[in-house]
């Protein structure tokens, strides 16, 4: 045991003695960690190098660049509170092919806060890896479930549009076909400020729902304008034979007020 001890007590000496910029990265890490705890922008911007790439944590945004890494910083700034990483252990990170400690900073610990708009609190786990160059962050990856954690306490906001629409008997796989197709939804989800798109049919009544999330109305109604007037699929002119009533078959609900999660 004692010789194991031995073993481990010089593997630390060397690692310190061969890793002269751990203590100053290790520095800067827990900085960028105090940006979100303190809501200070500025000290992101001082920290992290303009060449940065960033492992995001949001869903589906993979490799990011400074800007974007900036957008997402200021995401969580802006909207979230009492912000405290916990628990937590820095450990030095090492180079993969060397094995050897490069200055390179891993973090583990547990994320808390609140959401300013809903008041609900949050608690996940997460873990993060710095790579530094001049004195600034250069690479950095955030590993954690951010977008269910975003779901969980509640959406910033939503402008809801609720677009009702009463098919024909026997007219659904033809109506499905054109929503499906690329000039259907997807060039909906697809346009400025459309932030969500979700459908719904109801069989017993023959009305399809399409329930869109827009960062306005007024996006949503600049979206609108362009599928009446300038939409080169003619979406809409042929969807309205296959509704009951032709035109009068489809209800668009906005601007809608008084959302709430629960």
């Amino acid at each position: 045991m004692k010789k194991i001890l031995l073993i481990i007590l010089g593997f630390l000496v060397f690692s310190c003695t061969t890793n002269p910029d751990y203590e100053n990265n290790l520095a800067l890490a827990k900085k960028w960690v105090e940006v979100f705890e303190t809501s200070n922008i500025d000290l992101w911007k001082e920290i992290v190098s303009e060449d940065l790439v960033d492992v995001a944590p949001m869903y589906g945004m993979g490799q990011i660049d400074y800007n974007s890494s900036l957008q997402v910083a200021e995401f969580y700034v802006q909207n979230y509170t009492n912000v405290k990483f916990n628990n937590q252990v820095w450990l030095p990170g090492i180079d993969t092919l060397t094995m050897k400690p490069d200055g390179s900073v891993r973090a583990y610990g547990t994320w808390t806060g609140k959401s300013k708009s809903t008041g609900r609190d949050f608690t996940l786990n997460s873990y993060h890896n710095f790579d530094f160059e001049d004195g600034k962050i250069i690479s950095t990856g955030e590993y954690f479930d951010a977008t269910g954690m975003v779901n969980s306490v509640g959406p910033l906001q939503k402008s809801l549009v609720i677009v009702a629409s009463h098919i024909k008997p026997g007219k659904i796989d033809e109506y499905q076909a054109l929503i499906d197709s690329e000039g259907g939804v997807k060039t909906t989800r697809n346009y400025k400020g459309c932030i969500s798109l979700e459908t719904s049919y109801n069989e017993a009544s023959n009305m399809y729902f399409i329930i869109e999330n827009w960062e306005s109305a007024e996006l949503y109604q600049e979206y609108l304008n362009w599928r009446l007037t300038e939409d080169p699929s003619g979406l809409v002119s042929k969807i309205v034979p296959l509704l009951v009533g032709g035109q009068s078959g489809m209800t668009v609900y906005n601007p809608n007020t008084r959302y709430k999660f629960y």
